[in-house]
């Protein structure tokens, strides 16, 4: 790691700081360990960012939000909590680091992380700075498909659970299942009962949201086109950890979405403490708005032009 890299990380971990401290009222101590570090060293930290700038009477940093936005999508959707960041510069991904941020604020150390897949969890998994959490479990919401890192549910749970310093719960069945008596036959399945019902009761789960329109599913052929136009006339708009949603965020009904192996969101939605949505882009306002509408999550990070269209 080169000079340069070292020094946004360690902006990046004053900005952590100074989150977790001034805005969600974290001790010292209690920062120390989560991030595997001596509260002295949390004080410095401090300290150096307010010498910078970083924190003056608030925290002058694009992961901290657009409040006037943030407000009116909690009013209108009934969202408990929301992350509109301005991301006029490229240079990092402020979104995510706006849901990192949240996330190590809400984790406990005995918690039990679901996780879901593609781009936006992988970002999420690729900003978040490491802590130490040996105690805490992360496990796949949904079976393995694809062929790509970003779309094998066990490998993202493995990538997060090395950030978090804990361990990882394999799932060993397919999402999809080719015929109902393979799906009858794995979901009957005792090891797999045990890791649904894992997931089902998860203390945090994480995901991103998924229209047709930008979905790998359909771009590298693990649903055909034929499945792709049976969804879309039961009503379908996008999914969530694969249950395929209609406009107004219900799972919709079809042969092929009784033969997927998955956490049953619902159920995670009800014992979770906080389902984290990370959503953003033009093509998804629609599936987005459907999320929200039937609050399926309650954590939810966007860009401000998404959330001016969701307004």
């Amino acid at each position: 790691m080169n000079k340069k890299d070292n020094t946004e990380m360690m902006l990046d971990k004053m900005v952590l700081v100074a989150n977790l401290y001034y805005r969600s009222k974290l001790s010292q101590q209690n920062i120390a360990q989560k991030l595997n570090i001596s509260r002295p060293w949390v004080s410095k930290l401090l300290s150096r960012a307010e010498e910078l700038g970083i924190v003056k009477i608030e925290i002058n940093s694009p992961t901290f939000g657009n409040t006037r936005l943030e407000e009116k999508l909690k009013d209108k959707y009934g969202t408990p909590y929301v992350g509109v960041i301005n991301t006029y510069d490229h240079s990092k991904d402020y979104v995510v680091t706006a849901a990192t941020n949240y996330f190590v604020s809400q984790i406990k150390p005995d918690d039990v992380i679901g996780v879901g897949w593609g781009d936006a969890v992988s970002r999420f998994i690729h900003q978040l700075l490491p802590l130490y959490l040996p105690n805490t479990q992360v496990v796949p919401m949904a079976g393995s498909f694809g062929t790509s890192a970003e779309t094998l549910p066990n490998y993202v749970a493995m990538q997060l659970a090395g950030k978090l310093g804990g361990t990882s719960i394999p799932l060993h069945v397919p999402a999809f299942c080719s015929t109902q008596e393979e799906y009858d036959a794995l979901i009957g399945n005792e090891h797999t009962q045990n890791i649904l019902s894992i997931a089902n009761h998860a203390d945090i789960a994480i995901t991103g949201i998924g229209s047709f329109t930008s979905s790998f599913l359909f771009r590298h052929k693990i649903l055909s086109e034929e499945e792709e136009e049976t969804l879309i006339k039961a009503g379908a708009i996008g999914d969530i950890v694969l249950h395929f949603i209609d406009r107004f965020g219900a799972q919709v009904d079809c042969e092929i979405c009784k033969r997927i192996i998955h956490a049953d969101l619902f159920e995670v939605r009800k014992n979770a403490r906080t389902v984290i949505g990370i959503a953003e882009g033009a093509n998804k306002i629609e599936v987005i708005k459907a999320a929200l509408y039937n609050q399926l999550i309650d954590a939810f990070f966007t860009d401000e032009a998404t959330a001016a269209a969701l307004l």
